[in-house]
């Protein structure tokens, strides 16, 4: 409870009146105290409390509980409180009961009328069936994906499940590779690296960059057929070229004294090798682009 409800009187009561002001004082952080534990008014175990226990758990000291008195009473281990409105603490847990009821069976109530409101505007099932269908195919559709990424390469083997691999050895993309070969390959790598050997594992395997199969799945004389550039491709790079043979001829790192004029400076024999790799680099990025020009027009 948040709220101490007192009697007026409790207050002209002859408990009351014939206490002492410290003891009334005591008593009224006592019942505080209980009133936000909602105990019934009965502190239970607290005979063994410390007096900073006392004094940070209900805001009084051990000497002051420990007083006779007719505010509160020991009972063994517990401390009642007299005077504790366990009417109204009643009261409150019905209340809070009652709106959480309540709060249920509007939140049924709200979907019921959105349910009904769809079902009038679109003659279709039930909002809360069309969400119990769709949730229950998503789960079957995800039980049946990792049921089938889940089935390890030995798993298939031990069950003499060859369908899947036929259907790859079929594949004109894998034409001319030994399907059987790589997936040995696949499972010695995978127990040496710790991995799962899965379908999807062996299909990424056998469709890694250093296969000789183009974009249509068909073997290129052995070797993979190299990605042509655009001639916007062509151009960027002969642009980063050129900064870099800038940057190069900045640098003074580059540069080293002449033998007979040490007050000048030349090129270090690296940095002119480099700048020769570039500019050749860069020419024959120039035939391509010119070339690259040319099919367009």
């Amino acid at each position: 409870m948040i709220y101490l409800n007192l009697k007026t009187s409790t207050l002209r009561a002859p408990e009351y009146i014939g206490s002492e002001p410290t003891q009334r004082g005591t008593w009224l952080n006592l019942l505080c105290y209980c009133c936000e534990q909602e105990n019934g008014g009965v502190i239970d175990g607290c005979a063994g409390w410390k007096d900073r226990q006392w004094q940070q758990t209900a805001g009084v000291t051990l000497a002051e509980v420990r007083e006779d008195c007719d505010l509160w009473k020991w009972d063994g281990e517990a401390l009642v409180v007299t005077f504790y409105p366990s009417d109204k603490e009643a009261e409150v847990q019905a209340r809070r009961e009652a709106g959480r009821l309540g709060g249920k069976r509007s939140g049924k109530a709200r979907r019921r009328s959105k349910n009904e409101a769809h079902l009038q505007a679109n003659g279709e099932a039930p909002l809360e069936g069309v969400l119990e269908a769709h949730l229950e195919r998503k789960g079957k559709e995800r039980k049946v994906k990792e049921k089938e990424v889940g089935r390890s390469v030995a798993e298939v083997s031990a069950t003499n499940d060859t369908d899947w691999l036929k259907e790859l050895s079929d594949n004109p993309a894998y034409r001319g590779i030994n399907i059987e070969a790589e997936l040995g390959k696949m499972t010695a790598w995978c127990s040496a690296n710790g991995k799962q050997r899965t379908r999807r594992r062996f299909v990424n395997w056998l469709n890694r960059a250093d296969r000789p199969i183009n974009a249509s799945g068909q073997k290129i004389n052995g070797t993979a057929k190299p990605k042509s550039d655009t001639p916007w491709e062509i151009k960027q790079r002969l642009e980063a070229i050129t900064r870099e043979i800038e940057g190069i001829r900045a640098d003074r790192r580059n540069r080293i004294p002449k033998a007979d004029t040490p007050w000048e400076s030349t090129m270090a024999p690296e940095a002119v090798e480099r700048v020769k790799a570039l500019k050749a680099t860069a020419q024959e990025l120039n035939r391509k682009l010119a070339l690259s020009e040319r099919e367009a027009a």
